[in-house]
């Protein structure tokens, strides 16, 4: 056979695909931070929120913009009439549908004798003389102070309601738009923005920043280790030309198919470069093991694809397994990040025994070591390393039972909770302004609740029920946390205000019939065309909508179990139903989902690896050795993350998975050389393991210091999800190596059985 030709023909197919790839995935590269893509797929609750929008709109599409002052307070009239200009400004662009300002605000009251509405405004900015008493009146309404105006008077809020469904683009022009607006105003001590648009620009703008920073450190580790390692030039830029038409096979394949990457599936790149390295060291030393023995380059290509192709295809296998266990979330961007990871690892290992074989043979360089030192000193400690670790076997089966009972406790600790900016640095621009709405204001994260009569013969407007949603109103505000209310009750309250000339007293709902008829007409004719629409069609239903803090998803769930004592305490459960919804009770629900999906993903993934294992051995026990080395260390670093105050959410939940999949790799090459080892020493198990250490310690040691290297370099990261997955990763990663250099030989030399054929011996025809 020609080799050469072949060769030659391999890399040709193969850099033509890559060109056609490569430009998927350099020109058509896209991003999206839609969170609406984080709502639970084919999920019930998801439905009801799409039926709810349909109904009352979309609860997100809005901007807040805060506005401190540098004076006394904001009851001054050049700190008011920017304020105005502002939002005159802001109502002009093509992208806002509407806007309230504290300045235009107005005062209604009914006109008997005329039977109409007048109106006045509530800051009289032409008049200073006035602006204090104004100041008095606004600060009496009770529904204005913490939704336009802060209680301590420092500063003011303009909410803006923009156009629905705004994507990246549209969302990115008006946020600049508005970033542009302000900036001329010296009246202002500080602006703050929050809304849908400004985390959704933060996300993407953070992203694209981040995918260059991390592909280009996990360059710099892959070069730096692989010098160390292989002191050549070409041991450097072979491997990562491998990972490198990798990633672009990886991500030309997403582009090409209409995918957008955020910001969980922009480590894909990152990952595919660090773990897709494993696979071309363990082939590259034992390549130059069997070059240095004296093997000619065909021979010694084809004894390594002997020797570890099997165990590569099981630690590919295994991996994928992890990665794919991702796909039974109902969270979009999880299953693409399981889906396209593995698709991405099945790319590096067909291409590390394609086209990494066929640059061997076409490519001539010298193979005998040019450094001997950078082989020796790995090679030189691990028989020192094997020889303590037999010295002192059993007392490292003692403390590992330690480590994994004090993982065991710790792990139990963990908590699902997930707050809706947590993944930004506390630092960041657009954390700050959603602690300063939190602070000043009812907060930036959205309430929405849904009430539904039980009687279908009533109407949400009736006095008598009325007087029963009065109940739910004013838990919402005064214990739920809820602020900034619009419901039913508010529409009625102020229309009761109104009939009475304005007065704050009056704030409450009509307390007789001729009233309450009066308020009904006002809120017909006038009151229900100034406010969002609060209930439906049929009057059989209504909403709640007002803002309140980023809570966290823990502490909103006992809100919610709360809030449905007290239903049942009032009696109101046998009057209504209520349904929270909206676009962060979803992503609430979500986290509260990928908890059990983390676990059932958990235990998919290890009965995939123990049936790998225990079918390279064909014994139980073996599977369970394998085991145990692999279920410490993510034991271990769940007792640190609870330890450490880190919650178990969407962006964390995936650390577990990965690092497993990733983490047995090793423990895979390991028993699959101790394996093929125990045959040439059947009756002395500790020379097989020591040959074991001696040929298979360096690869495992190099690529697992890459990997701890590589997911290192996401502590960098600006997102504090993302951050997680580094720190606990490289932690995982490294508590696996111990694993599998100490614990695991020791468990193989005290409870370790010969191993069986894998597809057994054929008995003979007598």
């Amino acid at each position: 056979m020609n080799y050469t030709r072949l060769s030659i023909y391999t890399i040709s197919t193969i850099f033509i695909i890559t060109a056609i790839l490569g430009y998927f995935a350099i020109s058509r590269i896209k991003f999206d931070f839609d969170m609406r893509n984080f709502y639970p797929l084919n999920n019930p609750e998801t439905e009801f929120f799409y039926q709810y929008t349909n109904e009352f709109g979309w609860d997100d599409d809005y901007i807040l913009i805060g506005l401190e002052t540098k004076g006394k307070d904001v009851f001054e009239q050049k700190f008011l009439k920017a304020v105005d200009s502002l939002g005159k400004l802001v109502r002009k662009h093509h992208n806002v549908k509407n806007v309230a300002s504290p300045t235009e605000m107005e005062v209604y009251r009914f006109v008997p004798y005329m039977n109409v509405v007048s109106n006045s405004p509530l800051i009289h900015l032409d008049e200073p003389d006035r602006i204090a008493n104004d100041s008095k009146t606004v600060m009496s309404r009770k529904e204005l102070v913490g939704n336009l105006f802060a209680p301590d008077k420092k500063s003011v809020a303009i909410i803006i309601k923009q156009v629905p469904n705004l994507q990246y683009e549209n969302c990115d022009s008006l946020v600049k738009h508005l970033e542009k607006l302000v900036q001329p105003f010296s009246e202002f001590k500080k602006v703050h923005f929050a809304g849908k648009c400004f985390g959704q620009t933060t996300f993407v703008n953070l992203t694209k920043t981040e995918i260059v920073l991390f592909i280009m450190l996990s360059i710099i580790v892959n070069i730096v280790f692989l010098y160390f390692t292989y002191r050549r030039f070409w041991g450097i830029w072979m491997p990562l030309l491998v990972v490198g038409v990798t990633v672009l096979w990886t991500l030309g394949t997403m582009m090409m198919l209409g995918l957008s990457l955020d910001f969980i599936s922009n480590i894909i790149p990152t990952i595919i470069l660090i773990i897709g390295i494993s696979n071309v060291i363990h082939f590259l030393t034992h390549f130059l093991m069997e070059m240095e023995s004296g093997m000619n380059k065909i021979d010694a290509i084809k004894t390594t694809i002997r020797k570890i192709g099997t165990a590569t295809i099981f630690t590919s296998l295994t991996t994928i397994i992890g990665f794919l266990s991702l796909m039974f979330s109902n969270v979009k961007p999880l299953v693409n990040l399981g889906g396209y990871a593995s698709l991405g690892l099945v790319f590096a290992f067909i291409i590390t025994y394609t086209l990494f074989p066929a640059i061997l043979v076409v490519y001539n360089p010298k193979y005998s070591s040019k450094s001997k030192s950078a082989n020796d000193f790995l090679q030189n400690i691990l028989e020192p390393l094997f020889n303590f670790t037999m010295k002192f076997k059993l007392q490292i089966i003692i403390v590992s039972g330690f480590i994994l009972a004090f993982g065991i406790w710790g792990s139990l600790k963990l908590v699902v909770n997930q707050h809706l900016l947590e993944d930004i640095n506390e630092r960041h621009p657009q954390i700050q302004a959603t602690r300063f709405f939190e602070n000043d204001f009812s907060g930036a994260r959205q309430f929405e609740m849904e009430v539904r009569l039980l009687d279908s013969t009533k109407s949400v407007l009736e006095p008598e029920v009325l007087k029963s949603l009065d109940k739910v109103d004013k838990y919402l505000s005064s214990t739920y946390g809820a602020g900034a209310l619009f419901s039913p009750v508010g529409l009625y309250r102020e229309a009761n205000r109104v009939q009475h000339s304005g007065q704050n007293a009056y704030f409450v709902l009509p307390d007789n019939e001729s009233d309450f008829n009066k308020a009904k007409d006002l809120v017909d004719r006038f009151i229900s065309k100034a406010y969002p629409k609060v209930y439906t069609a049929d009057l059989k239903a209504a909403r709640f909508s007002g803002k309140m803090g980023d809570l966290g998803s823990n502490e909103i769930n006992k809100r919610n179990i709360a809030l449905a004592e007290f239903m049942k305490k009032e009696g109101l459960d046998k009057q209504i139903s209520w349904h929270i919804t909206g676009s962060a009770h979803l992503m609430e629900l979500n986290n509260f989902n990928i908890a059990s999906n983390v676990y059932y993903g958990m235990i998919f993934s290890c009965l995939i690896v123990a049936l790998i294992i225990g079918f390279q051995f064909g014994s139980v026990r073996m599977a369970i050795i394998g085991m145990i080395p692999n279920i410490l260390p993510m034991l271990f670093v769940g007792a640190l993350m609870a330890l450490s105050g880190v919650n178990i959410k969407i962006s964390t939940s995936i650390l577990f998975i990965m690092s497993f999949g990733i983490a047995v790799d090793d423990t895979i090459h390991f028993m699959s050389s101790y394996r093929f080892d125990s045959k040439k020493y059947p009756n002395d198990r500790a020379k097989a393991l020591l040959e074991t250490y001696k040929s298979t310690g360096k690869a495992i040691i190099v690529t697992s210091l890459i990997l701890i290297g590589g997911f290192s370099t996401l502590i960098f990261s600006s997102f504090g999800g993302t951050f997680h997955i580094g720190v606990f990763t490289s932690i995982c990663l490294f508590v696996a190596l111990l694993a599998d250099l100490f614990l695991l030989p020791a468990l193989l030399f005290y409870f370790g059985t010969e191993p069986k054929p894998i597809f057994g011996k054929r008995k003979k025809k007598s």
